[in-house]
């Protein structure tokens, strides 16, 4: 048992419960539709979820501690050419709108970490665009910039 991994468990744990104290204060389902509290409280129970899987580790011992490597050049390349997509997808995101701006950052991410297969770029990205748009545009009705494609409801 690491005492370090077992704070760091316990710190996990009491933020999860702090969120979800707050997030119990708020609406999170109204006839079938989420509400405001309902990501909030996604989440706190997510937190709650690693916390418990982090002291549960810590207790068995089963965690493997090693001193943590600096990336090297090319890592922080990628970190670079991440942070440069995720600039450009949010600046052109009223331009082009939610799914031709989201389709290109992730087909530019899925390039960066080292997928070349075409098949892989042309395919995965739009579809996860167009799953993302109906979860939170359909679905949940968060307005998403429609951009250039305006026949999208």
């Amino acid at each position: 048992m690491n005492k370090a991994e077992v704070t760091a468990a316990g710190v996990v744990l009491a933020l999860g419960v702090a969120l979800l104290v707050a997030a119990l204060q708020f609406p999170f389902l109204s006839r079938g539709a989420p509400e405001p509290g309902f990501l909030p409280l996604l989440v706190a129970l997510g937190i709650i979820g690693s916390g418990v899987a982090l002291l549960v580790g810590a207790l068995r011992g089963s965690t493997l501690a090693h001193a943590p490597s600096w990336p090297s050049a090319a890592g922080w390349w990628h970190v670079a050419l991440m942070l440069i997509a995720l600039t450009a997808a949010f600046l052109l995101l009223e331009a082009l709108g939610f799914v031709i701006a989201t389709t290109l950052f992730m087909a530019a991410m899925i390039y960066v970490l080292g997928e070349r297969s075409w098949r892989m770029l042309l395919i995965v990205p739009p579809l996860s665009a167009i799953a993302l748009y109906a979860v939170f545009a359909v679905w949940l009705r968060v307005p998403l910039p429609k951009g250039l494609i305006t026949f999208i409801d």
